[in-house]
Parts: C-alpha cells; structure tokens; sequence
C-alpha cells in the first residue's frame, strides 16, 4: 500500500454527522481538523434515507472533504457478530481454516451470507510492559452479514462516496489508544473505553493492550434527556438545554440502564478477577456532561485516565469514533515508518466482503460451469444414443437384406410380404420334411417299412402292384398274379416270416385277362 499523507475518518450517526481529516507532511508535523454537523430526528420524516443522502452530500461538499482519496467509514458492534476465540495453537495456516467453522456453529446464519473477518491478537502485555508469554493464541472474529455491508456501501455511493476501509467503531476506539501510545504515552493495557453517543454507547474493553470485547449498549444521551423531560414535566428540547447546565450529580438514577449493562460485560469478561482491569476512559458527546467520566469510572471501580496516560485536553473526546477511524493503521503509518507493524489490529470489513463476494462470484460461476458441463454431458450422451440406435437399426436392415437373400437363393423369389420370409421357409422345411420321410430309411419310416415287405416275398411269384398304401407299420397292397395258388403261397409266405403278422387277404377275384387273379393283402411288419 503506498504511503498516505493524509485521511477523512467519517463518523455517521442518528443525530449528527462528525469527520476528522488527518494530515501529516512529510516533515512529520500533522494536522487535524474536525468537522460536526446535526441532524434532526424528531420528525419520521428525518429519518428518511434520500434525506439524509442529501445531508451527508452537503456535509461533504461544505468541508471540501471529497477531495481526499482515502476516507474510512464504520459500521456499529450492534450489527455484527464479534468475538474473541482462544485456540491452542498459533499456527496462522491452520487459524485461517479453524475460524469459518468456529463462526458456522456460533452464528444462526450461513456462512455464504457472512462476510467473516479474523484478528490474530499479539500477546497481553503485562503491567510492567512485557509480553505474556503463551503457547496458544487468541483470535477476534468478526462476523458481518454481507447485506449489513453492502447496505452500508449503498447509502454512501448514493453520496459519491466510495470508502478505502470500512471499520468497526468499537475498533476505532482502540486505533485511539494505539495512536496516543504511539505518540509516546502511558496509556495503561487494561483500560474500558465507554463512548456515550446520542443513541447508543459504543464499548470497547482493552486487556493487556489488545481489543478482547467490542460491544454496543442501546443507551446514549438521548435516552437520558427523555428521561429528564419526564421527571421535569417538559419538552425534549428544554429536557437537553437543562442537561447541558447539569453536573452528573443531577442526573444520578438516570444513569443506572447504562452502568447495568457495562458492569454485566465486565463481569461476564472478566469473572471475579476484576483487578486486573484498572483504568477508564469515557468519550463521545455524552462526555460533555459535566464530571460523567469520573462517575461511571466510581461506579465501575475504575479510575478515570487523565494527561498521566495520555489523555490530555487535546484528546478527541467528543470526536473519539471519527478520529479513531482517521487514523486508521492500515492507511496512516507512524511517523518514519513506511511499513505496518504486525502488532497494530485493525479491521476492514470491505475488504472482507469483497473477498467474500468474490468467493460467492468464483462459487456462481464454477456452479455454472458444472451447469455447462452438465448439458453438455446431456446432449453428447444423446448424440450417442442417436447414433448407437442408427448403427443397429442399419445393422438390422443389413441382416434383414441378407436374410432375404439367402431365402430368395434356396426357396426362389416369394410373394410374400417382407418380414414373412421365415414363416414361408418353415413351410417349405416342413414340406421338404414329408418328401425326405418318404425315402427315409429309418426305423419305423415308409421306407424301411416298404424294405422290409418287399424282401418277404417269395421268389419266383410274379406280382404286379396295383395300389400300394403304408400306415405306419402296415402294408395294404392290391394286386395281381397268375393263379389262386400263387395268391394263396403268397399268404402262406408272409405268414411264415418272422418280421410279418397279421397277414389277411380281403379279396382274390378273376381279373378281366387270361390268366389274371387280383386280390388285396394286408400285412403288419414289425421292428427288427
């Protein structure tokens, strides 16, 4: 990052606007200008968002804060989630990784939605400055809805406003301390930094010199100027004209939601080891109330800082947010020093975002590839099935060309209809089947039943066949001889052989001729 000579903190709030413009020559003198305007709230309509667009842009021109190219805004506690988480390793490698799902079962919201941002904190100082020593490390997470941000980002373009940082203003509290310690003062390492704004009250809890609670309080100065209208029967703006003149004695009760919640989150933090926070600091324009840092310090059982650590008149009390934020570590560098220390924490929930949105972006767009790569798959997986349906449907054409072919080769050319061909050719097979039984010389066949008829006669009988019927095994033969005694040797001949029974001759008549006799026989040959 190159060097900065020069930033706007921009602190926007219910009730006014307030920026502190940061400049240091290269001589190292430094220059600070503070700017303030109100806002009104009373009327619903002053909270209308186009209105105060309107205000911020006129706030901006007026002070001729658009020319600078590095302004850093804030977003509050109240719409994040922040929180200090203890590991037992150091490891940043392994830190990056543990984090996201440390938040995930902390945070009721999708990790896609959040823009998480981590702070490794450097070792706890102790009283006497040293370094704690530790084997393990402490993390402050921050977790932002990405919507939060880019509402956040929306209202300040619709100004022309396009921030280099966006930080937390808890944190900005913090820059502060860092600042002024960096100016050579003893700011003690266990100080409660309270800033009471118009709305809210801003906390930040600073153990051993690292930021361990940021925190929101919905409780500010407002709240206690209704608070005076009702015990003094007026308006609001007599109500705050009166506590402008007031001292904190005045206001004693009034103050108590406030110091409930602020003794609540030290106790939660810090448990029965409440010594070892020793200082307070009270800013914001609730600090104007006269001796109010002393009060809530008592009440807290906290002495209040004074010039001895560094907070002098000249600290930004009432700007404490908008010049934490001008001064912001990442942009303004000490003096002579033209790199970051490691050790000054500071946040940048845009760039987290950004980085967030690109990794949504990189996510949307593998998504559409795989998408891509899906339809794809799709069609070429048809194409295949197109074409694997073709070649077999070519490959039946060609079995059924061949088949035809060899049908019209060995049973000639056919009338019938295509697809036809194999019930014609077991028509033909069948038939043809007939004919070979014919001539078949297998048992229990025409033929071998004709065979073996044909070798019982006898020899030297003179018979011509008239009529020849085979039924299976039997044999019904008209025919015709010579004489009745070759008829009648005939059957004496087959009713002598072993392979024929049943022999009955029907009929023996004179045929028409000389010397013709015509008789009909029946014989049953049987199996070998």
């Amino acid at each position: 990052m190159t060097i900065a000579n020069e930033c706007v903190g921009l602190d926007i709030g219910q009730t006014g606007l307030k920026a502190v413009r940061f400049r240091r020559r290269l001589s190292g003198r430094e220059t600070i200008d503070y700017f303030q305007h109100p806002l009104p709230f009373s009327r619903p309509e002053d909270l209308d968002p186009a209105r105060r667009v309107q205000s911020l842009r006129g706030f901006l021109w007026r002070n001729g804060l658009y020319a600078t190219d590095r302004l850093v805004t804030a977003i509050p506690c109240q719409d994040l989630f922040v929180r200090t988480l203890s590991f037992p390793f150091k490891d940043s490698t392994k830190l990056a990784q543990v984090v996201p799902f440390e938040v995930e079962n902390l945070v009721p919201m999708p990790l896609e939605d959040l823009a998480v941002g981590s702070l490794v904190l450097p070792p706890g100082h102790t009283e006497d400055g040293i370094l704690r020593e530790s084997k393990g490390s402490e993390v402050l997470v921050t977790a932002a809805p990405r919507d939060k941000v880019a509402e956040h980002l929306k209202f300040l373009a619709q100004a022309d406003v396009e921030p280099s940082v966006i930080n937390v203003d808890a944190m900005a509290l913090f820059s502060v301390t860092q600042y002024l310690q960096g100016e050579g003062a003893a700011v003690p390492q266990d100080l409660a930094i309270i800033d009471v704004g118009a709305s809210k009250t801003t906390f930040c809890l600073v153990q051993g010199g690292r930021p361990m609670v940021l925190r929101t309080i919905l409780w500010g100065g407002n709240h206690l100027t209704h608070a005076l209208a009702v015990r003094h029967a007026c308006s609001f703006a007599d109500a705050e004209r009166r506590k402008r003149t007031m001292a904190v004695g005045h206001v004693d009760g009034l103050l108590e939601p406030v110091l409930k919640e602020l003794r609540i989150t030290l106790q939660a933090h810090l448990g029965n080891d409440r010594n070892r926070m020793t200082h307070c600091w009270v800013c914001g324009g609730g600090s104007k109330l006269q001796e109010i840092g002393d009060y809530i310090s008592r009440q807290l059982g906290l002495y209040p800082v004074g010039p001895r650590q560094g907070f002098g008149v000249e600290t930004p009390r009432a700007f404490s947010i908008a010049f934490g934020l001008a001064i912001h570590p990442k942009i303004i560098r000490p003096r002579w020093r033209l790199t970051s220390n490691p050790m000054e924490l500071a946040l940048d929930l845009k760039s987290v975002a950004d980085a967030a949105s690109s990794d949504t972006v990189t996510t949307t767009q593998d998504r559409r590839l795989a998408f891509a790569a899906g339809l794809v798959i799709a069609f070429l997986a048809i194409v295949d099935f197109s074409i694997h349906f073709m070649l077999h449907d070519q490959r039946v054409t060609r079995l059924k060309a061949s088949l035809h072919s060899q049908y019209e080769q060995f049973f000639g050319v056919s009338a019938a209809a295509p697809g036809q061909e194999i019930d014609q050719a077991q028509y033909h097979i069948g038939v043809l089947d007939k004919a070979l039984g014919v001539v078949d010389t297998a048992e229990g066949k025409v033929l071998h039943t004709l065979s073996a008829f044909v070798k019982q006669l006898p020899p030297g009988t003179t018979v011509k066949v008239r009529e020849l019927t085979v039924d299976g095994s039997a044999v019904l033969m008209e025919g015709e001889t010579t004489s009745f005694d070759a008829v009648e040797r005939l059957k004496q001949t087959f009713a002598a052989s072993p392979r024929l029974k049943d022999v009955a001759v029907t009929e023996t008549r004179v045929g028409a001729g000389p010397n013709q006799v015509v008789f009909r026989i029946t014989v049953t040959v049987e199996k070998s």
